[in-house]
């Protein structure tokens, strides 16, 4: 058996006995001597039961965690038990006038447990219990005083739970039980109107055509049992067609919408995930530089050092090409040293860990190739991951100023505004620079994308570059 229990061969039994209902249907409705458009209940009324047992097949088959599919196949077999009202033989049509309501019963269910077939709370149940004992059990009484003329059906056949005839005491159970159904009626609406004023845009698009469809149809039925005329027992016909597929719409809205929130919440933990991976990365930066300075770049100097001392000692004793080799070894030392901290730098800047962004901004520029204007308005310190993908946008943009740009001067403008930082650099060189082609623009965006930032680059051939990241920040401490 399947996680839904429909087994296949439970599907072959019900397409079986649906197919078997629909045919004891016709056989009714052709051989009724009260029903009169019988050419219409020969074809809408098997059309009717089997589309509410092929819709819920097909539903219990696509979402088998909801009791819906299920519901939906009860109420077509239900149906068909609805029809024996208009059989011609007293037996059937006595079964008929009793076990037809159930067809109302399920229908509530159905309507009150959409879309995931069960009942949530104590009122939910309250008023389907409610709504069974009166769509089925409601009728009986007034059965036990009424003959054909107090059921309006002069061509029926008779009924067997007829005691004595008495037309005032049938007239005023079957008005009873029509006044408890206009009663639920009014109780169903409210709650329906509740349950979609208080619903997401999401559930709105589910529940609405099936509350439309079913609250028409259940007032159809309401005033049908009330006698209101033949015209509403044909519109409960037609609605009744159309329901399964309101059901069934509103089951793939429902699906839709799940999917949609899935995938909603998926979109944030990636997001999450993507922020997690670039604080990783900038904790990892920051360690290497800590190392890099603490570790590498003090025996260095260390060294360094010594090597002065050694290069005097050299001199004191006269070791003239020791001490030559001494002055070149800690001329490469130095050059060593530099390099080393301008890689410690690039890796991470300790200014940015140590003062914000604008100081590290500030020694960024006066290290360009070429004059960059500064215009950093941030003040305050940053989140981390803001700073530092702010930080990288400058540096990678300078970085290309030198390389591609042949500019004669550049300018850095950082803005804080409406919960966003604005990262623009520009230069007067030849423009024409490509995002696609550059492995270090993309990875930018990549760092910029991950706090939900945007990365924009405008190079016109010969009219220089604009670098312009956006990324969101919250608004300022204080």
């Amino acid at each position: 058996m399947t996680s839904s229990g429909l087994t296949a061969a439970r599907l072959r039994a019900i397409v079986l006995a649906a197919l078997m209902g629909g045919a004891g249907v016709v056989a009714v409705v052709l051989t009724s001597e009260s029903l009169e458009a019988t050419a219409v209940w020969a074809g809408f009324g098997p059309a009717v039961g089997l589309s509410f047992v092929g819709t819920g097949l097909y539903a219990w088959g696509r979402r088998p965690e909801s009791r819906t599919g299920l519901l939906m196949v009860v109420m077509g077999f239900a149906w068909f038990l609805s029809t024996l009202e208009y059989a011609s033989t007293p037996l059937l049509y006595t079964i008929g006038l009793v076990v037809g309501g159930l067809f109302g019963g399920v229908f509530l269910h159905l309507g009150i447990s959409f879309p995931s077939g069960r009942l949530e709370s104590a009122v939910d149940r309250g008023l389907v219990l409610a709504g069974y004992l009166i769509f089925t059990l409601g009728p009986v009484p007034a059965l036990f005083f009424a003959g054909s003329r107090e059921l309006d059906c002069d061509g029926c056949p008779t009924n067997l739970l007829l005691v004595r005839r008495d037309e005032d005491a049938a007239t005023i159970l079957l008005g009873v039980g029509a006044l408890l159904l206009a009663v639920l009626f009014v109780i169903v609406l409210a709650r329906a109107i509740r349950r979609w004023r208080g619903s997401d845009l999401f559930e709105r698009l589910q529940l609405t055509p099936v509350y439309v469809c079913a609250l028409l149809t259940f007032l159809l039925v309401t005033a049908d049992n009330a006698g209101a005329g033949d015209v509403f027992g044909r519109g409960t016909l037609l609605f009744s067609a159309l329901l399964p597929f309101a059901f069934l719409g509103g089951l793939l809205r429902s699906h839709v919408s799940h999917l949609d929130a899935e995938l909603r919440e998926r979109l944030v933990e990636l997001r999450a995930s993507r922020a997690r991976l670039v604080e990783a990365g900038d904790a990892e930066r920051r360690r290497l530089e800590r190392d890099l300075h603490d570790g590498a770049q003090s025996r260095l100097v260390a060294l360094a050092l010594l090597l002065q001392t050694a290069r005097a000692r050299a001199r004191a004793a006269g070791a003239l090409e020791v001490e030559t080799l001494l002055d070149r070894a800690q001329e490469e030392l130095q050059t060593s040293l530099g390099e080393l901290r301008e890689l410690a730098r690039g890796i991470h800047p300790a200014v940015l860990t140590e003062r914000g962004l604008e100081p590290a901004l500030q020694a960024l520029v006066t290290r360009a190739p070429v004059p960059v204007a500064l215009d950093a308005g941030v003040p305050e310190r940053l989140p981390r991951p803001v700073e530092s993908a702010a930080y990288f946008v400058v540096s990678e943009a300078l970085a290309n100023v030198a390389k591609y740009a042949h500019a004669t001067q550049a300018t850095v403008a950082v803005r804080r505004v409406d919960g966003r930082v604005t990262v623009e650099v520009s230069d007067d060189g030849v423009g024409g620079a490509d995002a696609s082609r550059g492995s270090g623009l993309r990875g930018l965006s990549d760092r910029v994308a991950a706090l939900d930032g945007t990365l924009s680059l405008d190079s016109a051939a010969g009219r220089g570059t604009c670098l312009r990241a956006v990324i969101p920040c919250g608004p300022p401490a204080g």
